[in-house]
C-alpha cells in the first residue's frame, strides 16, 4: 500500500511494507531533497526483487508530514530503488501502525501521541495516482 506524503518540501510516494525488515529512500529522492548520505557501521545486504544488493549509506532524521503530523525517520539508501520511499516494519512498528488493506487505511501513532488515519492509494504506481 502507498500514497503521497510530505518528505521535507517535496511531495512524494512513499510505500508502507511491513514486509520489508528496514525503510528506503531512493538515491533519486535524497538528490531532490538535498540530503547528505552518510556511511553506515558497516554494509548491510538486502534483498530486493533484483537480488542481493549491498548498501552502505543511510540518510538520517528525515522530516515526514503525514496527514498533518511531524514524523523522522532513517533512510537507507537504495542506488537501484524505483520507488521514492520504502517505510518497512520497524519504522511502522515504533509508530504503532496498523494497516486495514480492504480498507485502504494505516493507523499510526504520531510521536505528539496522537492516533492518525492515513487513507492510501490503492494503485502501488506513482504514474497512477487516484488521490
Amino acid at each position: 500500500m502507498g500514497g503521497y506524503i510530505q518528505v521535507d518540501s517535496e511531495l512524494v510516494f512513499a510505500l508502507f511494507d511491513p514486509s520489508a525488515s528496514h525503510s528506503f529512500i531512493s538515491a533519486d529522492l535524497v538528490k531532490t531533497i538535498e540530503r547528505v548520505k552518510c556511511p553506515t557501521r558497516k554494509p548491510l545486504l538486502v534483498q530486493t526483487p533484483l537480488g542481493e544488493i549491498q548498501v552502505d549509506q543511510v540518510c538520517s532524521n528525515i522530516n515526514l508530514v503525514i496527514s498533518k503530523e511531524n514524523f523522522t525517520v532513517n533512510l537507507i539508501v537504495l542506488e537501484s530503488l524505483d520507488i521514492p520511499m520504502v517505510l518497512g516494519n520497524g519504522w511502522l512498528c515504533a509508530q504503532k501502525g496498523v494497516i486495514y488493506g480492504t480498507q485502504w487505511k494505516i493507523l499510526l501513532t504520531a510521536p505528539s501521541g496522537k492516533r492518525i488515519e492515513y487513507h492510501v492509494c490503492p494503485l502501488l504506481h506513482e504514474e497512477a495516482n487516484p488521490c
